[in-house]
């Protein structure tokens, strides 16, 4: 009965140390994709109040720059063929 025990405790122990990992992966990513999100809403609130090449659409970009970076250090990924296009982007 306490080898089994102790080899329950060491299975859920195992499952545990990977799964976290991968539960934190899924929350940046949530977060990644909630903040481009918002911050694509802002540039075409912004694009569409003020023209494309306004100051506070440069400001929105910047945000979305921002946020990208912080997607970045978080190891989270986004739809890049939604959010690296057009005005979504410092023009080089």
């Amino acid at each position: 009965m306490n080898k089994k025990t102790g080899q329950v405790i060491l299975g859920c122990a195992l499952a545990l140390a990977f799964a976290l990992p991968l539960a934190r992966t899924a929350r940046a990513d949530d977060e990644c994709h909630r903040r481009l999100e918002a911050d694509r809403a802002r540039i075409d609130r912004e694009a569409a109040k003020h023209g494309n090449n306004s100051p506070e659409v440069g400001r929105a970009v910047d945000k979305m720059e921002s946020d990208k970076q912080w997607c970045r250090d978080h190891h989270a990924d986004w739809d890049h063929d939604r959010f690296d296009v057009g005005i979504y982007v410092h023009p080089h």
